[in-house]
């Protein structure tokens, strides 16, 4: 009999945007086949910055490869970083942490699987944001935990509905998971949102796992840290998880490094799983973190103004093709209704495949997020002006149709 590992782990599906990206390659490689000329893909389906990692940051890593040893570090990372990301997290997040409270992983997406396995015991449920990023939940299943989805409202910019949140609780319930600035809706939580998620997640002895990896892609209103509102005490209690990249706000995805901050007792459970998992982050790369830190942040402004003028640009096609439903206050995607007119249900996978055939645009369906986004599908607002133009026209044709 063929091995295939965990059967629950081997049945999990290819994510949506792995598969329609090779999709719309293998139209393309079939065209140029026949003889045709084909423009690439307009990618909006990939959740990446559209700019390259700054100068200073790339220098920073190749002066380490030449002029340091490249040894074993410590698992939660050197601590010349955690002192920069400490620094970091008071100016930016609003709270104060020592470095002691944090760890390097490898990228947000580390950050989180780590915390999860220091957390998470076979059969506890961890309640989710529906929809929500999709790799969140292999990441609970593989922690032998159960995913809980509780709704964001469409109605209400994608927020949380306290009451409906209260009926998902259970005696199994250990964590709840939130996300803002939210992949995929852009939405951003207010300080009454969150003031409330923290008292809910205290109420219930809960571990708030907080993902903030856009932190500082917000467009309007203001970032919100849950540990901002608990007291030196209540974060030290090991309650609060935050989870940051350097991923998003210095384009630095394929770097693959990021940091989870949490009381000292927990952080030494997280180390332990990080230390079990990788051993260390390489030098190299956390060079270029800390010139990430320490050198310009003209980059950041500038890709973030980029993604608030091509959410603006977006926003004006949709109103005028009569599609408008919100604004994206943060992060770059923006969820788009394609349902028919007169909201009779279509189905967001099957348009998707649709609109790469017809007009070689690649989006990533609202299944993918959640069960309530099945007429939505997802647009990554980190591409060109004119492929944003190109590819929020051609969905709306399509949708109109």
């Amino acid at each position: 009999m063929m091995k295939t590992g965990k059967p629950s782990l081997y049945e999990i599906p290819v994510p949506d945007i792995v598969s329609l990206g090779a999709y719309a390659d293998r139209l393309q490689r079939e065209a140029e086949a026949r003889g045709e000329t084909v423009a690439p893909p307009i990618r909006l389906q990939i959740g990446e910055p559209n700019f390259r990692t700054p100068e200073h940051i790339r220098l920073a890593a190749i002066e380490s490869i030449s002029g340091e040893l490249q040894t074993y570090g410590p698992a939660s990372g050197q601590r010349w970083l955690r002192e920069l990301i400490a620094d970091k997290i008071t100016r930016i997040n609003g709270y104060t942490v020592e470095p002691d409270n944090v760890a390097i992983a490898q990228g947000g997406t580390g950050a989180i699987q780590s915390s999860l396995l220091a957390t998470l015991d076979p059969g506890d449920e961890v309640l989710v944001p529906n929809p929500c990023w999709p790799i969140y939940l292999p990441q609970i299943q593989i922690a032998g935990a159960v995913a809980v989805p509780y709704a964001l409202d469409p109605n209400n910019d994608w927020l949380p509905d306290m009451d409906q949140l209260e009926k998902r609780i259970s005696p199994r319930t250990k964590m709840l998971l939130i996300n803002t600035p939210g992949n995929p809706t852009g939405a951003v939580m207010t300080r009454q949102i969150i003031t409330e998620l923290l008292a809910f997640a205290q109420r219930h002895d809960l571990y708030l796992l907080s993902d903030e990896c856009y932190d500082q892609l917000i467009f309007e209103g203001e970032h919100i840290s849950p540990a901002s509102l608990l007291t030196p005490a209540e974060f030290e209690s090991g309650r609060f998880v935050g989870i940051y990249t350097f991923s998003k706000s210095y384009a630095m995805t394929g770097w693959r490094i990021g940091y989870v901050v949490a009381g000292k007792p927990l952080m030494k459970t997280i180390v332990d799983v990080l230390n079990a998992g990788l051993t260390n982050i390489s030098t190299p790369i956390q060079r270029a973190a800390a010139a990430a830190l320490t050198g310009p942040q003209d980059c950041l402004v500038t890709m973030r103004e980029s993604y608030r003028q091509h959410r603006d640009l977006v926003i004006q096609q949709l109103k005028a093709a009569n599609r408008y439903s919100y604004t994206p206050h943060g992060a770059f995607y923006i969820l788009i209704n394609i349902s028919k007119r007169h909201g009779t249900p279509r189905n967001g996978r099957q348009f998707a495949l649709d609109l790469i055939r017809e007009s070689n645009v690649a989006v990533t369906p609202g299944q993918g997020f959640g069960t309530i986004t099945d007429d939505y599908v997802r647009v990554s607002l980190a591409a060109t002006e004119d492929e944003l133009i190109r590819g929020i026209q051609a969905i709306c044709q399509l949708a109109d149709r």
